[in-house]
């Protein structure tokens, strides 16, 4: 498909997604938290024809203002001060960097997906960047669902935070012409062994349930041996949507999300887990207001899972278990 083609699809703005993330263990032994989440909905379609990120920038010093002009002119952080930091951007490092190549690697492709650029990017390595993950993006979908989306493809991904990249799971949904979701992607990343994985499924509309056997190794705490069920529902806010919010937006351009997935094996019920994600438009006001909120989300995201962690092994005895182990090989087949 042409960008042309792909420029005459796309309708969707960028967004931005917050709610909570849920986890909710039964076996071996009950341990629940909740917490608030962010994810930036990127347009990637969108973004390849450029249908640029908004660039946000700190609130600037204006130092020819200043009886001070002289003497900050000569500091080394002049610039900074005059021009203002960069809050969120995919051109430039900022606190939080919309970066292409950090979702889908080890993916095959098309044209070559290596990072030479270290996080420091300009406009055509960028539009470069985008156009490759396009290409993986077309690649995975084709490979784990069949095929891929006809209309826009929107990622909900976390992006750099203070240069480091972290995400337990980004989701890539693919919609067609008539603006219906058909395609669900979804990147997980196992965190203590660094590995990513994905799963592709097609979409029954608005409301999909569907179910498969595990065959990627997340937790520690669980064995490889057990069964996902599925629960996604993506649907647009319509009406809901405040014209002061985006008077340019179209009515269905921003959706209500939510994922989840019920975790069993031969034991019964052991896990739910989720996401439940309302969005809106990704302007520089949105943004300033979401990075007031959750400046660090990727840190106190990886703590969380570690701290988690401890309380499961160490507070409340739950036995690890070893990668790609199964159930009757474990300690928690006999552990009861």
């Amino acid at each position: 498909m042409s960008k042309n083609d792909r420029s005459s699809n796309s309708r969707f703005h960028h967004q931005l997604f917050h709610g909570t993330t849920w986890h909710s263990r039964l076996l071996p032994s009950v341990h629940k938290f909740t917490y608030p989440y962010r994810y930036w909905g990127v347009n990637i379609s969108a973004l390849a024809v450029d249908n640029s990120l908004p660039e946000v920038v700190s609130s600037r010093f204006q130092s020819n203002h200043l009886k001070s002009a002289k003497f900050l002119n000569r500091l080394p952080f002049s610039q900074a001060i005059t021009k203002g930091i960069p809050i969120f951007s995919a051109k430039h490092k900022a606190l939080q960097q919309f970066h292409a190549d950090d979702y889908l690697q080890g993916l095959e492709s098309t044209t070559s997906n290596k990072d030479t650029s270290n996080g420091a990017t300009d406009d055509k390595s960028t539009d470069k960047s985008v156009d490759q993950l396009l290409q993986r993006l077309t690649y995975a979908f084709t490979d784990k669902a069949g095929s891929s989306p006809t209309g826009d493809i929107i990622g909900l991904v976390v992006c750099r935070n203070v240069g480091v990249y972290f995400s337990p799971v980004n989701f890539y949904i693919g919609f067609n012409a008539e603006q219906t979701p058909t395609h669900l992607l979804a990147e997980v990343s196992n965190t203590p062994w660094d590995k990513r994985h994905y799963y592709g499924f097609l979409l029954d509309g608005t409301e999909t349930e569907f179910c498969h056997d595990k065959d990627f190794h997340v937790s520690p705490f669980n064995p490889i041996d057990q069964l996902y069920r599925w629960q996604v529902s993506i649907k647009p806010q319509g009406p809901k949507i405040s014209k002061a919010a985006n008077s340019n937006a179209n009515q269905n351009d921003v959706f209500d999300i939510r994922i989840a997935i019920n975790i069993s094996d031969k034991r019964g019920k052991v896990l739910k887990t989720g996401i439940k994600m309302k969005g809106e438009p990704m302007t520089q006001k949105s943004i300033r207001k979401s990075l007031t909120q959750n400046p660090l989300m990727n840190f106190t995201s990886l703590s969380r899972i570690y701290w988690h962690a401890f309380k499961l092994y160490a507070i409340k005895k739950v036995p690890y278990i070893n990668y790609d182990e199964k159930l009757a090989e474990s300690e928690q087949a006999t552990n009861k």
